[in-house]
């Protein structure tokens, strides 16, 4: 690509590919979330430093899709950060070699009682995401997008962690005979992320280092996994 005059590469069209998507979805999420997804397409490419009018539906397709994809990225982020604390937890819960059997069934029994154990597998590793801006933006974004067909695509296959995070939670609801066991969880899915959105979007307005987040940031996992384990269970 030929440099202008001053030895600079026009503005918009400097990097690669990987470099454009890269700004359109940092500029993207944060729109996005902020303003929905009528946000306009010539917004978020202006923003983005992209001169070039279809560099968004180019790699993206559209608002939505460029949604999707921002859905798709911190999601595996936060998977992966699941599926370590699902191999903690049964790690924690194997029984002892030298354990009686009485003993290693009375410790069974205690973990399936431990429905905030499960809980926080929920509720922890998306927190993380609010310790960054760009973590904020996607906690923001997720509740207005989860419904589209973009993001719903973008979903298969289906993630690991959260999966068994779920089927975990509905046996364990199972075993203690509640009833209505996929509205519960239907529920619990609906106030876990309009909570996480609702969080980052205090943290935004308060606009202050992401550092000063910290002591705070302990509190508010264990106050909203305190609340959805009482939910799941509320008669």
């Amino acid at each position: 690509m030929a440099d202008d005059t001053n030895g600079r590469r026009p503005r918009g069209r400097s990097g690669n590919a990987a470099e454009t998507r890269d700004a359109l979805m940092r500029v993207g999420a944060r729109l996005i979330s902020r303003h929905g997804l009528g946000v306009p397409a010539s917004r978020i490419q202006e923003e983005a430093d992209q001169r070039n009018k279809s560099a968004l539906t180019y790699h993206f397709g559209s608002v939505a899709g460029l949604a999707a994809a921002i859905h798709l990225r911190h999601r595996d982020i936060v998977e992966q950060r699941r599926l370590r604390a699902l191999e903690a937890l049964a790690a924690s819960e194997s029984p002892e070699p030298s354990a009686s059997p009485e003993s290693n069934a009375a410790n069974g029994d205690a973990a399936r009682a431990d429905l905030g154990k499960l809980v926080t597998l929920l509720v922890a590793p998306a927190a993380e995401e609010l310790r960054t801006a760009p973590g904020r933006a996607y906690l923001r974004l997720l509740p207005q997008v989860a419904h589209l067909a973009e993001v719903r695509q973008a979903d298969r296959p289906r993630p690991v962690g959260l999966d068994r995070t779920f089927a975990l939670l509905r046996a364990h609801l199972a075993d203690r005979g509640l009833e209505d066991v996929d509205e519960r969880l239907a529920l619990l899915a609906q106030m876990h992320a309009t909570a996480f959105a609702d969080r980052a979007r205090r943290i935004d307005e308060m606009d202050v280092p992401d550092v000063d987040l910290a002591p705070g940031h302990d509190h508010f996992v264990r106050l909203l996994t305190g609340m959805l384990t009482a939910a799941l269970t509320a008669d």
